[in-house]
């Protein structure tokens, strides 16, 4: 059985949630919540809650917060074997103030913990590597290590660019990726192109596939994601959803287009999947209820009601 192997992040997140229209310089009544988080530790844990074999390699820091963030992982089922436990510095924490509809306002994160991550640590997880494996990179790692895995991953690498203040990361090897999730905005800062309209968006996904790109998947936030494979380009759209929470919608949507891709679904069916995932994620915490599951995104895929546009 393939196996899902996952090099990223993970960090302690605090989110606080404003309960009226955040004031600037002031100090805002909210709920301030505190748990497990980091891009490549939520895509490796939905992988897992999805029934995947996975692999997640990280840096923890041997604090009580790094120890913790250990053992969740491990309750997870995720395999952590290569990861390292760095004593120097200090954990990995994201910071987020969402606004009264709860969308993220502002984050801070602090990842430095993640430098620790060096050529013998990634050897031995290489070496390990299937060619139908799958490895995901998120671009908190360091630029580095990026290009290392690029050259020496003998598998299909998959990667989310996490932010636009990362992913100028990735831009030196588009051309190695199977499978590519940026947002919009990441998508203007490596292409170059502003999505404004049908054309634009046809223009954009283009640019990608023509690096080499196998698929490319562009989350559009309320708009929907822009879907590319072989020459193809769709728009998906999906109901309009109130939000719980839309903290971890990308993630659920990445884990689960690769675990319906190895399912030996087609990309369009794996994007259905996907943006039902995403939404359950952020409509009804389905992630962090750890109630997400594959009978329960077919169970809902329906309700969706998702538009699908050739372009």
């Amino acid at each position: 059985m393939a196996k899902i192997c996952v090099i990223g992040g993970a960090n302690i997140d605090i989110c606080g949630y404003s309960e009226k229209p955040l004031v600037e310089y002031d100090s805002n009544p909210g709920i301030i919540t505190l748990q497990s988080g980091g891009v490549g530790r939520n895509i490796a844990s939905i992988c897992a809650m999805l029934g995947q074999s996975v692999e997640f390699v990280t840096c923890f820091h041997d604090d009580y917060f790094g120890k913790a963030l250990k053992q969740d992982c491990e309750q997870l089922h995720l395999d952590c074997r290569k990861s390292k436990m760095v004593k120097e510095g200090s954990s990995s924490i994201y910071l987020a103030i969402l606004d009264e509809n709860h969308d993220m306002k502002l984050a801070l994160n602090d990842m430095r913990v993640l430098d620790y991550m060096d050529q013998s640590m990634l050897d031995p997880v290489i070496q390990d590597l299937d060619v139908d494996d799958i490895v995901v990179i998120d671009a908190n790692i360091k630029e580095e290590m990026i290009g290392y895995l690029m050259e020496h991953v003998p598998c299909r690498i998959v990667s989310d660019p996490v932010s636009v203040h990362k992913c100028y990361k990735l831009k030196p090897y588009l051309s190695k990726l199977a499978i590519f999730k940026p947002n919009q905005f990441e998508a203007k800062y490596l292409s170059g192109i502003e999505i404004v309209d049908t054309q634009t968006a046809k223009t954009s996904v283009e640019y990608f596939l023509n690096q080499g790109i196998q698929e490319v998947m562009i989350s559009m936030a309320d708009k929907g994601v822009l879907l590319g494979y072989q020459n193809q380009v769709y728009w998906l759209k999906h109901k309009k959803i109130e939000i719980e929470n839309a903290t971890g919608g990308g993630d659920s949507f990445l884990a689960t287009y690769l675990t319906s891709r190895l399912l030996n679904k087609t990309p369009l069916e794996a994007v259905h999947d996907a943006l039902t995932a995403a939404v359950l994620t952020i409509s009804n915490n389905a992630v962090k209820n750890k109630q997400l599951n594959l009978e329960l995104i077919a169970k809902n895929i329906k309700e969706m009601e998702i538009e699908e546009k050739k372009l």
